[in-house]
Parts: C-alpha cells; sequence; structure tokens
C-alpha cells in the first residue's frame, strides 16, 4: 500500500516537473518567435506544446484520486 502511494506520488513529481518544462518551452518560444517572426514550423511546435499540456493536465487529475 505504502508502495504504491510513493510510486504514484514520484509520478505525480514527475508530471508536474515535465509539464512546468513545456510550459517554459512554450514562453521561450513565444518570445524568440516575436523577435524573429513566426513561421508554420513554430506555429506547428506550439500547437503541439499545447496538446502536450492538455494531456499532462488531464492526466494530473486523473492521478489525484
Amino acid at each position: 500500500m505504502v508502495k504504491n502511494y510513493l510510486r504514484k506520488n514520484r509520478h505525480l513529481r514527475y508530471v508536474n516537473k515535465y509539464l512546468n518544462d513545456i510550459r517554459w518551452d512554450i514562453i521561450n518560444t513565444t518570445v524568440s518567435s516575436s523577435a524573429t517572426g513566426f513561421n508554420e514550423g513554430t506555429s506547428q511546435h506550439l500547437n503541439a506544446l499545447g496538446l502536450l499540456v492538455r494531456k499532462y493536465e488531464r492526466r494530473i487529475r486523473l492521478l489525484k484520486f
């Protein structure tokens, strides 16, 4: 029981850390693209990162139970 609890908490920490990395990547990409100009590749990259944010926020919601 305790082992499962610790495993779940470790996974929750990992998902939160990964989600924060994704959010910082979105901010850095937006700032650098605003200086150089947006292109199709940047738009696709930001779209993919947005989908990952949705995926991992959904996973965090499911891990709370």
